[in-house]
């Protein structure tokens, strides 16, 4: 597994796992709504990942297929699941939410961080990752 992979997996599993366990202290319901969609949220992280690494070195189009329906149907579960917790379980939305938009939020600090980090190091880096 790449460094990076490795990485940015590690922070959206840290933060899903951090929001349904702080949902815990409003309610039962808000913890299994956040973890619920922690989880297809994790999936989707994953399918996005596996769609990635399906458009380069020249990959089978039905392979490309395969990664991207993966991708779409991950986006319209999530969306799904949140439209059932809005209607079944009002008060634990918030939670719903902040599970959904925590993987984008911290990969995009991630790479921020990680932009910033070698910008202010003094030693060159190549693209790709290696030194």
């Amino acid at each position: 597994m790449d460094s990076a992979i490795g990485k940015s997996l590690l922070v959206v599993v840290s933060l899903q796992t951090a929001i349904a366990v702080t949902a815990l202290s409003s309610s039962p319901e808000a913890a299994i709504a956040a973890a619920a969609i922690g989880v297809l949220a994790i999936a989707r992280y994953g399918s996005v990942s596996f769609f990635a690494s399906s458009l380069g070195s020249g990959a089978k189009l039905g392979l490309r297929t395969l990664a991207g329906s993966a991708w779409v149907i991950g986006l319209m579960a999530l969306g799904a699941a949140i439209a059932a917790v809005a209607v079944k379980a009002r008060p634990a939305l918030p939670w719903a939410i902040a599970a959904a938009v925590a993987g984008p939020i911290g990969m995009s600090a991630l790479a921020f961080g990680t932009g910033l980090g070698e910008l202010a190091s003094a030693r060159p880096r190549r693209l790709g990752g290696k030194r």
